[in-house]
């Protein structure tokens, strides 16, 4: 069962404020617009302002991002008395640097209390998409530490860092059980294993909302829409993503399973977060049995609310209406509670919850009583407020990517890391004596010298960004440089020993549905690379960075030296040169079982023998 949330007295508080509230100001508290929204761009709907990719022009970019004028956050937060926004990604303000996140997100608070109302905002993101963060494994690498403590520690760190732009409402975890490789969000789950799932899930959320600071979590998207049905897929993203519609689509498909698999697969992972308190939950696009899970009242009320007993706030995927633009959805909505087809105790209930999230990570207290001596207390306490109203504490802005931050990240980097080959232990490398080579060093492949691979989709952009310059961080070609100046990107003469090469190679940034795939492939230049050197007398690492197992073509596998698994590590690079090199020890085991072909992309088809097993990993020891 969930966690109760908040006390008696803070029950007593939410009934007193609702009791307050006119209809238009609980509409109000039941929204969440992108903040990019509240600007003007000429020719740009607010669905398309929600969903910019980083290929849009860079001078709508910088209209949507220009900093928020008091005058806008009164005409939007304080006029329509809203209880949240969201930024989605890509949103940042500009400058993109703590300070602007924070006067923006201080400028949003202000309009709220100035509003009838009173409230303060619930302020989202999935993340802070601020440059210079420290970018931590996704999930699918978290999900090979096998360490529900420094998970809880990456949560706590990513929630004070979020906390440094002025957010306190993050959409993570994701507790979906990913059943289909060829799925463009397997990096967001952390493994097959439901069990692994909702252990890790859990943590994450304990550390969310334990970071000192005022923070909810979100588990998500519930539910099963780690499990759809090849080619039922129709992500479209309020006709941003029409596009990205295929024949072999998942996301946001359909799942078909009986109430069994149902809740032992895909509900499980949500309990140990629902137990721990967890403060929101988000609804899936996806169908479960052709329903939308959105329109469904067994799964929602049923099932969630009901049955689970979770009395947080249950939020709608970003975009469920499309082109209908948020004002729009309240003119409608007010228009249907009037009616009648909207009770009014429906709206109690969405708003209740609101208020108790509020209370519950502290952006809400009840105010100090204050009665004058002799006075009428019934009187006085009309007069006092009920809360106390001031913009919420926000994080230390020192605190973004700061070294002790990286330093946790470089950790979980070495820790998620998976050696999935090791023949003759060419791994760790020597790392050689006074900067020189113990042996002849080729560091080449299309992910070598890449942040933007390395960090993967959701970071700075919705899907992802290309190259270095997006944000600060190491790439692997430069961690390895690091260890071994020597280390070239050419064939040269003279090596000590048979000469090594390490083939850094993985897959392209993408999120979603964008990333949903016909074939798991590995760049075909880089394996004719890593053949033609391992044919020429090299002993070759290959080297993945990617967000969910890639095929190991047999004329491939026979000839490398070494198979290790970096998954999507981040802007910390050096963790997994200190694998390589032996100042960490290689300790990861797979969260996801690994396909011989492609029959094999769904997990049930990987039970009759992978290519490597749920929890291989081969161990190395930390040298020196």
């Amino acid at each position: 069962m969930a966690s109760p949330l908040t006390s008696a007295d803070d029950e007593a508080l939410i009934e007193e404020i609702l009791a307050r509230l006119t209809l238009r100001e609980k509409l109000g508290q039941m929204m969440q617009p992108d903040w990019r929204t509240f600007r003007s761009a000429p020719k740009l709907s607010e669905a398309g302002a929600a969903v910019l990719p980083a290929w849009a022009g860079s001078a709508v970019k910088r209209a949507l991002n220009a900093p928020l004028t008091d005058e806008q956050c009164d005409r939007s937060v304080g006029r329509h008395c809203l209880g949240s926004v969201l930024g989605g990604g890509g949103a940042c303000p500009t400058p993109n640097e703590p300070l602007a996140w924070q006067a923006q997100a201080a400028a949003m608070q202000r309009a709220a209390l100035r509003a009838s109302s009173g409230l303060p905002l619930l302020v989202c993101n999935d993340s802070a998409n601020l440059r210079d963060a420290t970018l931590f494994p996704h999930h699918i690498g978290q999900g090979c530490m096998r360490d529900e403590g420094l998970v809880e520690e990456l949560g706590a760190l990513a929630a004070r860092e979020s906390a440094a732009c002025g957010i306190n409402w993050i959409f993570s975890p994701c507790a979906a059980v990913a059943l289909d490789l060829r799925w463009g969000r397997t990096y967001e789950s952390f493994s097959e294993d439901p069990a692994l799932c909702g252990r890790l899930s859990a943590a994450e959320v304990r550390g969310i909302q334990r970071c000192g600071l005022p923070m909810a979590a979100c588990a998500k998207h519930w539910v099963a829409d780690g499990g759809t049905a090849l080619g039922t897929g129709k992500f479209d993203m309020g006709g941003i993503g029409k596009a990205a519609v295929k024949s072999f689509g998942l996301d946001q498909g359909n799942a078909d399973c009986d109430d069994a698999e149902l809740r032992a697969t895909h509900v499980a992972p949500y309990l140990p977060a629902l137990a721990e308190g967890v403060l929101t939950v988000m609804v899936s696009y996806s169908s479960l049995n052709g329903v939308k899970c959105h329109a469904s009242r067994a799964l929602v009320t049923g099932l969630l609310k009901e049955e689970l007993g979770f009395r947080g706030v249950v939020g709608s995927e970003e975009r469920l209406f499309g082109d209908l633009t948020w004002r729009r959805q309240l003119e409608e909505l007010e228009a249907a509670v009037g009616r009648g087809d909207v009770p009014a105790e429906r709206v109690d209930d969405a708003v209740r919850r609101v208020l108790r999230v509020k209370v519950a990570c502290g952006l809400l207290r009840r105010a100090a009583a204050s009665t004058p001596a002799g006075g009428d207390a019934a009187a006085a306490a009309s007069r006092c407020p009920l809360f106390d109203a001031a913009v919420p504490p926000m994080g230390d802005a020192a605190c973004v990517g700061c070294e002790a931050h990286r330093a946790a990240a470089r950790r979980a980097v070495a820790k998620s890391c998976v050696l999935l080959v090791n023949e003759g232990g060419l791994l760790p490398l020597p790392a050689g004596e006074g900067g020189r080579p113990a042996a002849e060093l080729l560091v080449t492949g299309i992910a070598a010298d890449s942040l933007g691979r390395q960090c993967g989709g959701w970071s700075l952009e919705w899907q992802g960004c290309e190259g270095n310059a997006f944000t600060t961080g190491t790439t692997i070609a430069d961690a390895i440089r690091a260890v071994q100046p020597g280390a070239r990107l050419a064939p040269s003469a003279g090596a000590a020993s048979r000469p090594v090469a390490v083939v850094v190679t993985g897959e392209a940034p993408y999120a979603e549905g964008f990333g949903d795939v016909e074939e798991l492939r590995l760049p075909p230049a880089d394996v004719r690379a890593a053949v033609a050197l391992a044919d020429a007398g090299w002993a070759v690492v290959l080297l993945l960075v990617t967000g969910r197992p890639l095929l190991l073509p047999p004329p491939l596998l026979s000839r490398v030296a070494a198979v290790l698994v970096a998954w999507l590590p981040g802007t910390e690079g050096d963790g997994v040169a200190d694998v390589l090199f032996g100042r960490a020890p290689a300790t990861g085991r797979l969260s996801f079982s690994w396909p011989h072909a492609m029959d094999q992309a769904a997990a049930a088809a990987r039970l009759k023998g992978p290519l490597f097993p749920f929890g291989h990993g081969l161990q190395t020891r930390a040298v020196g």
